[in-house]
């Protein structure tokens, strides 16, 4: 079976999606993998670590794409290079907030997205490993960036409070962030709208709130030195939480992290007051993108593990696989590109 990917065509992107390690994996079972010159250098992977893993490596991207039988990526390609694509070949990729206008009618498209959240699904599970990757850089460039320390410490000179921290949501980035902001001493609470997540909020070591309105929510944010947003509804979508003036109240100096896209009400992403420093960023993983990119590398291990068969068929049949898959028939959608995206609602932050 030949696997491919090319270098991701979002600029900003740090990841990739297979490793040195996980290409000798693949390689070691029979497989053969093609990437594209350069593939991995802004996660720290050199073309040498490939090429000794068994890589063949190509400065002709559409090459990898009309080639290989799997094609694994952290983004969907553009237009163009999807295109290329054909004759029962198979792309992986975050497929959220893409539209196409055309699609290949015989193309297998695996929308990691839309992993199953059950016990089963865990080894392909791409959103809770990016997310815990996520929760943790958001706590520490929340901590990096603060004019303070965290811990409680008693000094010759003076007794230091410990940071207070709010962090909204018990998703798997909330957790993650949650446990950091624990270990550096802070004081931590989480709120939630869903009482039963008192329990998964302790198992972190943080206090667990509930504030069914505004009065309750200022009370939570007055005096706090950081606050971390990662709550999503039902949906997938973020809801706003905390409106700008509500900020007013927070501790002098206070750091707050959004990693949705309004869970704050601020229209920058940006935002250094005389009060607070604002920073919002929907990809927190990128700023670790060796872990990111090693944990996404063995969920596509283990996606190949399940769909590649002895006789290098693909079976795309397994009940917790073929939720994932869109197979488009005929090859123009023959209605708007947004029901393509239509599905049960697993997304989560």
């Amino acid at each position: 079976m030949l696997i491919g990917s090319i270098k991701e065509q979002d600029t900003a992107e740090t990841r990739v999606s297979l490793t040195p390690a996980i290409v000798k994996k693949l390689v070691d079972n029979g497989h053969s993998v093609i990437l594209e010159k350069n593939y991995g250098l802004k996660a720290g992977f050199s073309d040498e670590t490939y090429l000794t893993a068994g890589t063949k490596l190509t400065d002709n991207a559409d090459t990898i794409y009309t080639s290989s039988q799997i094609i694994l990526q952290i983004l969907p390609p553009a237009q163009e290079k999807l295109e290329l694509l054909t004759n029962g070949q198979t792309i992986a990729a975050d497929f959220r907030n893409c539209t196409f206008s055309y699609i290949p009618k015989d193309l297998n498209i695996i929308r990691l997205e839309l992993v199953p959240r059950t016990s089963i699904a865990q080894s392909i599970d791409i959103l809770s490993a990016q997310n815990t990757v996520r929760g943790y850089m958001g706590a520490l460039y929340a901590l990096y960036h603060s004019p303070r320390i965290a811990p409680q410490m008693m000094t010759a000179a003076a007794s230091i409070k410990a940071a207070a921290t709010l962090i909204i949501g018990t998703s798997v980035t909330g957790l993650q962030a949650a446990s950091v902001f624990k270990r550096q001493g802070c004081r931590v609470t989480i709120v939630d709208i869903n009482e039963k997540s008192k329990e998964l909020a302790q198992s972190v070591g943080a206090d667990f709130a509930m504030a069914p309105n505004k009065e309750d929510l200022n009370q939570l944010i007055a005096d706090k030195n950081f606050i971390l947003s990662a709550a999503a509804t039902p949906n997938g979508n973020s809801p706003q939480v905390i409106t700008a003036d509500q900020l007013d109240v927070t501790a002098n100096g206070a750091v707050i992290v959004d990693t949705t896209t309004q869970n704050i009400s601020l229209e920058s992403n940006i935002e250094n007051t005389p009060h607070y420093h604002f920073y919002r960023n929907l990809y927190l993983e990128r700023l670790a993108p060796d872990t990111a990119s090693v944990l996404w590398a063995n969920n596509m291990y283990n996606l190949i593990s399940l769909i590649v068969k002895e006789n290098n068929q693909i079976d795309l049949s397994l009940n917790y696989i073929s939720p994932m898959v869109y197979t488009p028939r005929p090859s123009y959608f023959p209605r708007p590109p947004a029901p393509f995206y239509e599905h049960p609602d697993i997304t989560r932050q």
